[in-house]
């Protein structure tokens, strides 16, 4: 299923929101920004009868008790323009296992992908995508949560923030700041999207109680509410945003960044390339005897001639660290860190004690290290390169995701990773795809997904146990996965699950869209391998399901709120480049595909660039027959930045005054070419540049 997707660079996006937010030349306080865009709307956007796909927000998700992320595939029967959201008739749902409790919802119109075919041709859905993707990109991007709380009505909005708003994006993908830096920037971003949709399901939710009090008359609101532990998170939350906010408006002024980040990280000492091969042990105060007995024993797992320095903790060490040092840490200690960089060049976190999690789980978790985040990060750790963990316990609990896997090879030995068992949206471990991932030894429990893997990726289970999650190990396709003596167990739904988009799929519509298979000597898949001793069992809906798919992947990088580093939640928050992340899908029941029989509409037939206007209509048309891209989920759903450089300054604010006259001309004579309404905004020239979106 096709939906509309837009690449603009950065320039483009200033004036589009030039245009929206002008005001008619007066200055548009910031508390006046939403009634501009719900003016924008009702003028844009098609009121009722249009399909489109709506990608729900990690917040949502939890508040449905849903798995994430969760595409659902709908017609819009009503947009509520004064909320920005829409009436959103629910007909099919990516996942076959979720239920939502209504068939009809209130959705953010940000959510919300128009399909390119649609059953009514009549309406003008290229332009209801373009003003959706404007509105996406700028709630998204350019608006910020702590905007809402502004008490500034004597300035402009668009004066103050719009141009360093467009800037600090622009910095952030053509990583004008250092990994680091950008990297904290993009994961403060998409944490303080989910505070702000968490605030507002909070929020929502005790004026809905206090007007219910009211009526009732029964007992005092304000006590009723302190009672509430609600209203202790929601004061968590604001104080959490408020600290956000201070070190973001930082960040958007390029002067600050360099000395913000001299005292937010300190010098980057041993991080030069080149530098000499680093051993880092992490200490921790205990008498002498006991000091020296844990000092040989990370001796004993060394090079006896590599260079040794000595930390405090393990935060210390990894603020000091190259990419290739190996890291030790002492038994029994709890490692709080806030690390926002990539893992890789061949180092490794390594636990100064053996025991078990096989076969002492109890006594593991309390005498090898555990390593756990400061704050509710969307994700724990990443790696995108060769990488080592061993006698090692994950806790992602408070964390979206617990490891995202990019590249390399890396090997999880005697390791534990432990997620958070009333969570529906959690995954323990994300593999984009083309690495190579062993796990010796391991156990993995309590996710909503315990292993998500691409397809392109080769898996060695090794005497490993994955238990207790929603779904033990989801794959696609083309993944090898290797299960020698490993456990599977007691999940809530499935098992193994493989999301076949072979070729052959297409010729088993009408039968049965999934095989349920209890025993894996019955599986005939060159995917899976199986050696030993395997268990699978007491997986409620099936051991191994392998599930057909009927239609176009999109980009994995959903389960990463960075989501930000991130972020994903492609679903990204964030707005790294979306190559280095493979595809996952979005599958819809082949009955429902079989009825639909969804008609062709006008492909996208966007309006030139300011200088580049063809001479007559046939070269408009080829022209948008060129750039308008008929790429379906895959390509629509995660898109990164413009890579065009931005001019000086004064350069940009001369050419934005000049672009402005000649798009207010040029809306007039393409209104008239086309038949449209003077008011509604032009869909701008398409080019090679792209954007990631959340």
């Amino acid at each position: 299923m096709e939906v509309y997707e837009f690449k603009k660079n950065f320039l483009t996006r200033l004036l589009e929101t030039t245009n929206v937010l002008n005001g008619g030349g007066t200055n548009i306080p910031a508390s006046a920004i939403r009634s501009e865009w719900i003016n924008f709307v009702e003028v844009a956007v098609e009121p009722t009868g249009w399909q489109a796909l709506w990608k729900a927000s990690r917040p949502v998700c939890e508040q449905l008790a849903v798995k994430y992320p969760l595409v659902v595939l709908g017609t819009v029967d009503q947009v509520l323009f004064d909320e920005l959201k829409a009436i959103f008739i629910i007909e099919a749902i990516q996942d076959d296992d979720v239920h939502l409790p209504e068939e009809q919802i209130a959705v953010d119109l940000e959510e919300l992908w128009p399909l390119r075919e649609q059953n009514n041709p009549a309406l003008n859905v290229n332009i209801t995508a373009d003003c959706i993707d404007k509105l996406r990109f700028f709630y998204q991007h350019l608006w910020m949560p702590w905007d809402n709380d502004a008490e500034d009505e004597h300035h402009s909005w668009l004066d103050k923030h719009l141009e360093s708003r467009i800037r600090f994006c622009h910095d952030l993908k053509n990583k004008a700041m250092s990994r680091q830096l950008s990297s904290h920037a993009l994961a403060l971003l998409a944490e303080a999207r989910y505070i702000q949709r968490k605030r507002d399901f909070i929020e929502h939710e005790l004026s809905e109680e206090e007007q219910d009090l009211e009526a009732e008359e029964e007992e005092d609101n304000e006590t009723s509410i302190l009672k509430d532990n609600r209203s202790s998170e929601l004061l968590q939350l604001n104080l959490r945003l408020n600290t956000i906010k201070n070190e973001i408006t930082i960040l958007e002024n390029p002067v600050m960044r360099g000395v913000f980040e001299k005292v937010r990280f300190g010098g980057v000492g041993g991080k030069s390339k080149g530098s000499t091969p680093m051993s880092y042990i992490v200490t921790r105060a205990v008498p002498m005897d006991e000091q020296l007995t844990y000092l040989q024993s990370a001796k004993e797992l060394m090079d006896a001639k590599i260079s040794v320095k000595m930390c405090d903790s393990l935060q210390h060490a990894l603020d000091h660290c190259s990419p290739d040092s190996a890291i030790y840490l002492p038994h029994g200690t709890r490692q709080d860190i806030k690390f926002l960089e990539y893992l890789s060049g061949g180092g490794s976190f390594r636990g100064v004690s053996n025991v078990s999690f096989v076969e002492e789980y109890d006594l593991a978790t309390k005498m090898n290290p555990v390593i756990v985040s400061k704050n509710d990060d969307s994700v724990l750790l990443t790696i995108d390169g060769d990488f080592t963990l061993e006698n090692i316990r994950l806790d992602c609990s408070n964390v979206r995701t617990g490891v995202v896997i990019k590249q390399g090879n890396i090997v999880f030995r005697n390791c534990c990773l432990t997620g958070d068992p009333s969570s529906s949206t959690k995954q323990g471990i994300v593999i984009f795809g083309n690495c190579t991932i062993t796990f010796d030894r391991c156990v993995i429990k309590e996710f909503s997904t315990g292993i998500y893997s691409n397809h392109d990726c080769t898996i060695n289970l090794l005497n490993t146990t994955v238990s207790h999650c929603m779904t033990g190990l989801e794959t696609l396709d083309q993944c090898q996965i290797l299960f020698r003596s490993t456990s599977i167990k007691n999940c809530s739904q499935y098992g193994v699950l493989l999301e076949d988009f072979n070729e052959d799929a297409e010729n088993n519509q009408q039968g049965n869209r999934s095989q349920v298979f209890e025993d894996f000597n019955m599986i005939d898949r060159e995917e899976f391998t199986f050696e030993g001793s395997c268990e699978f069992g007491q997986n409620a809906k099936g051991n191994f399901v392998i599930r057909k798919g009927f239609s176009e992947r999109f980009n994995s990088s959903c389960f990463v709120d960075e989501d930000a580093t991130q972020q994903p939640e492609v679903w990204n928050d964030g707005l790294e480049d979306s190559s280095i992340c493979d595809v996952t899908n979005v599958s819809f029941s082949a009955n429902y595909l079989e009825a639909t029989k969804l008609s062709s509409t006008k492909h996208i037939r966007p309006s030139m660039g300011i200088t580049d206007w063809p001479a007559d209509a046939s070269e408009k048309e080829e022209e948008d027959s060129r750039t308008a891209s008929d790429t379906g989920v895959s390509d629509s759903i995660s898109r990164s930045e413009g890579e065009e450089e931005f001019d000086e300054e004064n350069t940009i604010k001369e050419n934005v005054k000049q672009s402005l006259c000649e798009v207010k001309n040029q809306e007039e004579s393409s209104a008239s070419e086309q038949g449209l309404d003077g008011c509604e905004d032009q869909i701008i020239e398409i080019d090679d540049t792209v954007i990631e979106i959340d």
